[in-house]
């Protein structure tokens, strides 16, 4: 096996078990999976990126601690106000990078552009949650506002390759659940047993070059053979799994269609789907890039655009025109700022979601670490990253207030040091990892 050969495979593995699945609910409620047999909720974890700027003068509070005065962008999350931190000041500090591909380091902290004329990355801090809290039938879901890799997938594995993300909402809800119909699972586990034979065939064409190279080359082949252990892993988890079939639920409150062209509609059914995942311990990991750094260009901007008297724009300028210092009063600033509140309400639905469903010991929003935020203020500005933390009260996790920190005094990687320490996963560092985040712990 040549070199080309080797890096086709590992591309081929980076996507492998990696299809991506979900639904929708119109009403939420019951209990989840742990719940109904009077088990130990696991830890969930779910990742939401904004891209582009963000309007500054309505994302940020002016104060701090925890009676700071709620910033406009945030008013639909005021409900909640009790089960989310603002965070201001982290960012990636040595892996800082500028233009619009911030989606590929934001849960890696990886500088990318580290060796000139390509792109290199490590494994994003989901996918390290992934490995430690399931297992699960899906490993972890990958969406986002289009099906693909790069700027699309938040996500990357082990070996820094993309782990493509899903916008399709049928093939999302297909993939996370195993089919009623036993002749369909059976089908399932027959592919199953395909691909772990294809894995078998691999590690031992693998082990066999392994042995002429050197040690350099021998190192970088044994990640990739880890990486191959991983995938076998899961399959092995995945066929235990699909023996039990598909749990119960009410698939009549299912909705798999939707406008596309409104933003918020796919964003409410890709959370819904998140939300039953969760309950229904289909998978414990999820992430979302909540639309494009350069498009497309949805409905929702048009009605922005026009409430707020500024001119029709694409993406793209969007997120140039509104982000920035051009004053509060800027059409395309305010514009700008009805997108962040229109996330804002989309998490904060997600939150009412999982606060409807009763875990054993408090609500699925208790066992659950949500982070929202983004890598850019404005467009190509990679600093004092916009976020929000919530739920997770019963992981040991602090909410209600408003912490800041000099710009470059903590990397963002400390938070999800923290993160991954409070979902149990036995991690000592991130990335560029100092200490954990003692502001956001009780």
């Amino acid at each position: 096996m040549n070199r080309k050969q080797l890096l086709n495979r590992r591309l081929i593995v980076g996507g492998f078990g990696a299809t991506l699945a979900l639904p929708t609910l119109e009403s939420f409620g019951g209990r989840t999976e742990a719940a109904e047999r009077k088990g130990k909720d696991p830890s969930r974890f779910a990742c939401f990126y904004i891209p582009g700027a963000i309007s500054q003068y309505k994302w940020f509070p002016k104060d701090t601690g925890s009676d700071y005065t709620l910033a406009a962008s945030h008013k639909p999350l005021e409900h909640h106000r009790d089960q989310f931190s603002v965070l201001t000041g982290l960012s990636h500090i040595e892996g800082r990078i500028s233009g619009h591909v911030h989606p590929y380091s934001w849960l890696t902290g990886h500088n990318i552009n580290l060796i000139p004329g390509t792109k290199t990355n490590t494994i994003s801090v989901d996918q390290v949650a992934a490995k430690h809290i399931g297992p699960t039938y899906l490993n972890s879901l990958v969406l986002s506002w289009t099906n693909g890799v790069g700027v699309t997938t938040l996500s990357r594995n082990s070996l820094g390759v993309d782990i493509p993300a899903t916008a399709d909402y049928r093939r999302v809800f297909e993939n996370l659940f195993p089919p009623k119909d036993r002749m369909e699972i059976r089908k399932k586990q027959a592919r199953l047993a395909l691909n772990r034979s294809i894995l078998d065939t691999a590690m031992g064409n693998v082990n066999d070059v392994k042995r002429k190279l050197g040690r350099i080359d021998q190192e970088r082949v044994e990640q990739y053979l880890h990486a191959v252990r991983d995938v076998e892993k899961r399959l092995i988890q995945k066929e235990a799994i699909l023996e039990k079939g598909r749990p119960a639920f009410d698939q009549s409150k299912v909705r798999l269609d939707g406008k596309k062209n409104s933003m918020r509609d796919h964003i409410e059914l890709m959370t819904d789907l998140i939300a039953l995942a969760f309950q229904t311990d289909m998978t414990r990991v999820a992430t979302q890039c909540l639309g494009g750094e350069a498009g497309p260009n949805y409905d929702d901007y048009k009605d922005w655009a026009q409430k707020a008297g500024a001119r029709l724009r694409g993406t793209h300028d969007v997120h140039h025109k509104g982000g920035g210092n051009r004053g509060a009063d800027n059409p395309d600033v305010i514009a700008l700022s009805f997108r962040d509140e229109m996330l804002c309400a989309c998490i904060a639905r997600f939150m009412d979601r999982l606060k409807s469903i009763e875990a054993t010991e408090g609500t699925l929003l208790d066992h659950t670490v949500i982070l929202f935020g983004g890598a850019q203020t404005a467009s190509h500005v990679g600093s004092s990253f916009p976020t929000i933390l919530a739920g997770g009260t019963a992981l040991g996790f602090r909410h209600g207030h408003h912490t800041k920190w000099k710009q470059n005094e903590r990397p963002m990687s400390d938070l999800y040091l923290t993160i991954l320490q409070q979902l149990g996963c036995p991690v000592e560092s991130f990335k560029e990892s100092k200490n954990t985040i003692s502001e956001v712990l009780a």
